[in-house]
C-alpha cells in the first residue's frame, strides 16, 4: 500500500515526458516506470472524426508530430489512466462498484463510487494532498469528464494546486500532457468533488 508521498512523487516523476493526452490510453500496468502506452498515432490518425482533426492537428504540428506519418508512435495517456497509475494499480480489474461493467476504471466510475458505496474511493469534504478531484462527463458541453491528484490546499481545505492528464495540458509548450496545474478545470464544474482512494496508506 502506498503511501501519499510515494504516490504523489511518482505523479510528479511522469511530468516532463512530453506525454500526449489520448482519451483510453495509458494506466494499463501499475509495474511500469511510464503510465503512458505507446500508441501509433499515425496509422490511427485517419480515422478520427473530421472534427477532432481539425481540432488537434494545428496542436499536434505545433509540438512537432508529423500525424500524417503512419511510422509516427507517441507516448500517451489520459486523466483515469495516469491516476490510476500513479494510485499503484492499473486500470482495469474485474468489475466492481468503482468499475464499468467491463471492469474498467474512468471518471466516471470514480466519481458514482464515491458518491455512492465509496468502495474503493471515498468521498471528502476536504481536499488533502494525495486526495482526488475529480467530475462525471458533464450532460451538456465537455465530451468527458476529468480526474486529477491534488498536491496543495488551502486553509479552507479546497486543492489550489493539482497534477492532472489532460488535452489542455498539451496545447501549449511545453507540450506535456501530465502537468502541476491550478485546478480551475474542477472549479468550473459544479460536480466536482474529492475523493480519497482507500488503498492509500
Amino acid at each position: 500500500m502506498p503511501n501519499v508521498q510515494e504516490v504523489l512523487d511518482r505523479a510528479r516523476a511522469a511530468c516532463g515526458q512530453g506525454t500526449v493526452y489520448w482519451a483510453g490510453a495509458g494506466g494499463a500496468r501499475a509495474d511500469t516506470d511510464s503510465p503512458t502506452t505507446p500508441l501509433a498515432v499515425g496509422r490511427l490518425w485517419p480515422s478520427l472524426p473530421p472534427a477532432d482533426q481539425a481540432e488537434f492537428g494545428p496542436i499536434a504540428q505545433a509540438a512537432g508530430l508529423d500525424v500524417h506519418n503512419p511510422a509516427l508512435v507517441v507516448c500517451a495517456c489520459d486523466c483515469s489512466g495516469f491516476v490510476c497509475w500513479a494510485l499503484g494499480f492499473g486500470r482495469r480489474t474485474t468489475p466492481a462498484p468503482f468499475t464499468d461493467a467491463a471492469g474498467w476504471i474512468f471518471t466516471d466510475s470514480i466519481w458514482n463510487d464515491a458518491m455512492g458505496d465509496g468502495v474503493r474511493f471515498q468521498r471528502r469534504e476536504r481536499a488533502a494532498p494525495g486526495a482526488l478531484v475529480v467530475y462525471r462527463k458533464p450532460p451538456m458541453g465537455e465530451r468527458f469528464g476529468h480526474v486529477a491528484l491534488v498536491t496543495e490546499v488551502d486553509a479552507a481545505g479546497k486543492a489550489t494546486r493539482v497534477i492532472d492528464c489532460s488535452a489542455a495540458n498539451f496545447r501549449n509548450a511545453p507540450f506535456d500532457a501530465i502537468q502541476v496545474t491550478r485546478p480551475e478545470a474542477f472549479e468550473r464544474q459544479p460536480e466536482s468533488v474529492y475523493a480519497w482512494c482507500r488503498s492509500v496508506g
